[in-house]
């Protein structure tokens, strides 16, 4: 699936995403922090997000943190070089919606 880089999956979803204040120097979070996954409803931008020049960008995408985390595993079902199928779900349900 070709992520479009539009940020929808950040915003719409509800999901456990890693603490800010929980990232260490190195990039790693300490396993026994308690508090290092924190929830993020649907419709609030994701902690990390971040828009520039009209593409989000995670900023914690490419530390050791984001491994394994919920939205480093999630996997959509299409061809590989499919166009987000996701992105066009919150497309027509924000038009529905509005």
């Amino acid at each position: 699936m070709r992520c479009l880089r539009c940020g929808k999956c950040c915003y719409h979803l509800s999901i456990f995403v890693i603490n800010p204040a929980s990232i260490l120097l190195d990039g790693t979070v300490d396993p026994n922090d308690g508090g290092a996954m924190i929830f993020k409803p649907a419709r609030k931008s994701c902690p990390h997000l971040s828009i520039e020049s009209h593409q989000a960008i995670c900023i914690i995408h490419h530390l050791p943190c984001y491994q394994g985390t919920p939205c480093e595993q999630m996997e959509q079902i299409g061809p590989k070089d499919a166009v987000c199928i996701m992105s066009g779900y919150f497309r027509i349900r924000e038009e529905t919606c509005l």
